[in-house]
């Protein structure tokens, strides 16, 4: 079987770790509760309470109380409040519970949340909050017009590790996408980015707001940016491995074995176009599973890489969108709607990783429903 040696066109690895799992079907289930100080046994008035990675969120009323309509499927379920620990829980509707939930909130021992948000900040705070626009936000299109409306939460640290700058937020982050017409409420979990390795890992729950204002003009083109953004994407990618439509939907995947050579790696790419039923186990109870021990080259043919990446490439002549995909896990169940069982099952470099938050979408975001 032929190969060939490639050079690694990217450096940058992105963990994404905010994909929850769900399989979105037209039927709608009730999912109410009631959140309760723990500490107090009392009710926590206005509270939020949303699926991750969705347009799918409503705050409690002034007595804790919420109800929510959801899609029929698995999800990861976010309830939060300033001032106290976040809640994270699996949620299947399949079980879902008549009477309610009674769900309890701890209160944050920590002190980060009282931090004075208004204090001044030095140089090199704005020195590194600006490193962590690009490799958070992004460097694409998308991102020059994202904005982060409450900076000024972000906690900052490059001094308790050398040449690594890591990142907290007292309050959830207000990030607003214009281009593709949400404005997101971001819960970071974590961030740290490795200087000499250029290795960046970032992680969080964010809620999808549309916006309601738009004209029908701007509507046009707010869906048009969405599916530029969907198109290549790894939310594309996985729904297209679920459906068994790789080739279809414009990939071609082949295997890539990473092989140590003077201190470093070469990537030998094989010549071969895999087919993706050689990578899933497909149950006969509908579970899709993939699994395979290489990393897998993608290709999506569909669409050049942007003169944003191919700048930040050295200037490289914009090709094919190329990006490797490896498991960190065994095996990885996937669901239809883009998302997979283990937030830290996939590990992605090259294009896919260059597309950060300003380049999220749902993941009910549907490419043929108008208006998404």
């Amino acid at each position: 079987m032929k190969t060939r040696i490639i050079q690694r066109l990217a450096k940058t690895v992105l963990f994404l770790s905010f994909l929850f799992a769900g399989n979105e079907l037209a039927a709608q289930k009730i999912f109410k509760g009631t959140i309760i100080d723990a500490a107090r046994n009392e009710p926590i008035p206005y509270a939020t309470v949303f699926l991750t990675n969705t347009t799918f969120g409503v705050s409690a009323d002034e007595k804790g109380k919420f109800s929510l309509k959801v899609p029929e499927g698995n999800y990861d379920v976010i309830v939060r409040m300033l001032g106290f620990e976040s809640l994270t829980f699996a949620l299947n509707t399949t079980t879902l519970q008549p009477q309610g939930y009674k769900m309890m909130l701890l209160p944050m021992e920590d002190q980060l949340d009282e931090i004075e948000v208004e204090e001044e900040r030095d140089p090199v705070w704005y020195r590194n909050l600006a490193t962590f626009k690009i490799y958070f936000l992004g460097s694409s299109e998308n991102a020059k017009s994202t904005t982060i409306l409450n900076e000024k939460v972000l906690r900052l640290d490059d001094q308790s590790e050398p040449a690594v700058l890591k990142v907290k937020a007292a309050d959830v982050l207000k990030i607003e996408n214009p281009k593709l017409g949400y404005r997101l409420d971001y819960l970071l979990t974590d961030f740290r980015f490795e200087v000499r390795e250029r290795y960046i890992f970032y992680g969080g729950n964010p809620l999808f707001i549309p916006d309601t204002t738009l004209s029908q003009s701007k509507l046009k083109k707010v869906e048009t940016n969405r599916e530029l953004a969907y198109r290549g994407s790894l939310q594309h990618f996985i729904q297209a491995l679920y459906q068994g439509k790789v080739r279809e939907q414009g990939f071609e995947i082949r295997r890539l074995d990473r092989l140590p050579k003077d201190g470093g790696f070469l990537d030998q790419l094989n010549s071969q176009i895999l087919n993706e039923e050689t990578l899933l186990d497909r149950g006969t109870d509908g579970k899709v599973t993939i699994s395979y021990d290489f990393h897998l080259h993608i290709l999506y043919k569909l669409e050049k890489e942007s003169s944003e990446y191919a700048g930040i490439m050295n200037g490289k002549k914009s090709v094919n969108q190329s990006s490797l995909m490896k498991l960190e896990v065994d095996a990885l169940e996937l669901y239809e709607n883009g998302g997979y069982a283990n937030p830290f099952g996939i590990m992605v470099e090259g294009y896919m990783a260059w597309e950060r938050v300003a380049d999220l979408l749902p993941l009910d975001y549907r490419p043929d429903q108008a208006g998404n």
